[in-house]
Parts: structure tokens; sequence; C-alpha cells
């Protein structure tokens, strides 16, 4: 069998693709009720911050978690049940057996690497920040 966890998971979506994915996301969203800016469409993360997973040497890929978070109207966590519980993503690094890279612990170690931890969060959530376009 084939490795599964590669360098070339994925793929590249067409335009058509793309756009027929989120705008199915997007009406879903609008047909229970929410607005247009009720719901978070997207996450950026700068490409510095990607860099530091990626450089790890034993990093084949990245891995998307989905999350949840309490937050409040200004996108700042708060304690349980205060504010509103909001849809995140996580990245982390991903070995070619599948394991999340844990950098912290890791013996190859990273000089210069995150100190605080070894998965990504807190993009810039879309609305809020966003081109008119996304």
């Amino acid at each position: 069998m084939a490795a599964i966890f590669t360098e070339n998971a994925g793929r590249f979506l067409t335009p058509y693709e793309t756009k027929s994915m989120t705008s199915a996301y997007r009406d879903r969203k609008l047909a229970v009720g929410l607005a247009k800016d009720d719901y978070v469409r997207s996450e950026y993360f700068g490409i510095n911050q990607i860099k530091q997973l990626l450089n790890h040497p034993d990093c084949v890929g990245i891995r998307v978690h989905h999350a949840k978070r309490w937050e409040d109207i200004d996108g700042k966590p708060t304690e349980e049940g205060i504010g509103q519980l909001k849809p995140r993503v996580l990245l982390t690094a991903v070995d070619a057996k599948g394991k999340d890279i844990t950098i912290q612990n890791s013996t190859s170690g990273l000089k210069d690497g995150p100190e605080d931890g070894d998965t990504l969060g807190d993009g810039l959530p879309c609305p809020r920040h966003c081109a008119d376009t996304n």
C-alpha cells in the first residue's frame, strides 16, 4: 500500500470547484437564518507562521483541525459560557506516519522555533479581516 502521508497529499481545485464549495457553505448558513457577517467564512495565517511549521525536519504536511472556542465580540478568548462559541481552525505540522509533530518536545528541535506552542491558531477570521471579494 502506498504511503498516505506524503508531501503531495491534496490537489489544487479549479476556480469552479472552489466557488461551488464555498457557495454551498455560504448558502447553507444563509438558509438557516444567519446574516452574511454572522459566521466565519475563512481564517488567514501569515506565511512566516506557516513556515515555522513546515521547517520542522520531520514535517511532510499540515493538518487542519476544526475547533471551537468561546470568544467576545472582538474575537478574544473568554471563559466557557461567556460570549459566543466560535468555529476556529488550528494548524499542526504532521510527520510521515500521520502524527502531529510536537515541536517543543521534539528531539530534532527547531532553532528559533515557536516558544509557546506547536499548534498555529488565532488566525484572522473573515469576516472582520478579509477583502470584499472573500
